[in-house]
């Protein structure tokens, strides 16, 4: 069984971790605000919505955001940081993100 951790921003660089045997992965992906939410359907035959919905999606390179997920036999427990500050793992969303990381590894 491998320990996992999930870093929102590591302090050492992944691939220098790489090299001594830790598996990473990075991704990065737009942020999305609605402006206007989805409300449901008024038509479910037709699949028509109650309201309009509007979005709008960030440019990534300048308020995108960024996920790194390393794993190593040799750590022990989660651990995970955001915006560069640990943060407790123990909560029930985290951990239903920690369990769908690990289903897809």
């Amino acid at each position: 069984q491998h320990s996992k951790h999930l870093v929102g921003q590591m302090s050492e660089s992944p691939a220098k971790k790489a090299k001594n045997g830790v598996k990473v992965a990075t991704a990065t992906c737009a942020s999305n605000i609605a402006v206007i939410k989805y409300w449901g359907k008024r038509d479910s035959k037709l699949l028509l919505p109650i309201n309009s919905s509007l979005s709008v999606t960030l440019d990534p390179s300048k308020m995108g955001t960024t996920t790194t997920a390393a794993v190593s036999p040799e750590w022990e427990g989660d651990r995970l940081w955001l915006n560069g500050k640990e943060e407790d793992v123990n909560s029930q969303r985290i951990q239903n993100c920690l369990r769908e990381i690990r289903k897809r590894a």
